[in-house]
Formats: structure tokens, sequence, C-alpha cells
């Protein structure tokens, strides 16, 4: 048995990062948290980043961008503090930019993440940094529509990628 490994199954990885990210968000939202659940959500959006790099045949200006959108997710899980933040902020948009340079239908998809991220960080920086606690529960709104976004459009690149084999 040969496994076939298309744009689609990292896609799929894609649309599964974004609801283990989710499911997580239910559990915070509860009064839980289980970090284990961000850390395999963080795994499988880099293994599709980092995949969708190493494609055979894809120009070299893809397989740089992709490799920057890895980069940045790395970079976001090493770096403590509000750098390692915006790092994660950048990683999302920047990958559904690359799709979009490709043609891709995911213009909608692409200005809500961006604008979730954007929300996110802001909400984030003011509970953690400015301490503004009273916002917490807010952030935790704001990530839960991140991971609607993320999720949308993981299931828009998804579905809209033909079938090769």
């Amino acid at each position: 048995m040969k496994l076939n490994f298309t744009r689609k199954t990292w896609y799929f990885f894609l649309l599964a990062s974004a609801a283990v990210s989710m499911l997580n968000g239910f559990f915070v939202l509860a009064g839980q948290t289980f970090g284990l659940l961000e850390q395999i959500a963080f795994c499988l959006a880099a293994i599709a980043a980092l995949f969708l790099a190493a494609e055979k045949g894809a120009p070299a200006k893809d397989k740089r961008n992709y490799f920057l959108v890895f980069l940045l997710l790395l970079f976001s899980y090493m770096i403590n503090g509000w750098l390692g933040y915006l790092f994660s902020a950048l990683a999302w948009p920047a990958l559904l930019l690359v799709e979009y340079q490709h043609g891709k239908p995911i213009q909608r998809q692409l200005q809500l993440v961006s604008a979730a991220e954007v929300l996110r960080l802001v909400f984030w920086m003011l509970t953690k940094y400015a301490g503004m606690s009273g916002l917490a529960f807010w952030t935790n709104l704001m990530f839960m529509l991140l991971t609607c976004a993320r999720g949308w459009a993981g299931l828009t690149l998804y579905k809209t990628q033909e079938e090769t084999l």
C-alpha cells in the first residue's frame, strides 16, 4: 500500500489544527485549559506549512514563502512575550496570503482571519500586559472567533483542492 500525500492532505492538517484549537477554546471558556491541545494544533499547522514548502515541482518562490510561514510558527513557539504572540498572529494570515496569491477563492477568509488575529492580539496584550484582567472573557471569545475563521479558511482550501490521483 502506497500513501499518496497531496495538497489536500496538508489542507486537512490545517483544518484539523483549527479544530483542535477550537476544542481547546471550548475548554478555556469552560474554565479549563489543556496546553497539549494547543501544542498539537501548532504541530499540525507547522507540519502542513513545512510539507507545502517541500512539495515537488513547486516554484522556488512558493517554497520560500511556505518555509517563512513555518519559521513564523516556529519562532512564535520559541520566543516568549509579545514578540512570540506577534509572530503567532502573523503565521495564518501569511499562509492564507500565499494561497490567495495562487488564485484560491479565499479573500473573505483571509480578511476574517487577519481581522480576528488583530483583535485577539490587541485583547490579549491588554489583558496580559496592561493589567486589564476584565477583558479575559472577551479575549477568549476573540480566540473562538479566530479558530472559527481558521477552520473556515482550512475547510475552503480543502474543498477547493481538486483530487489528483
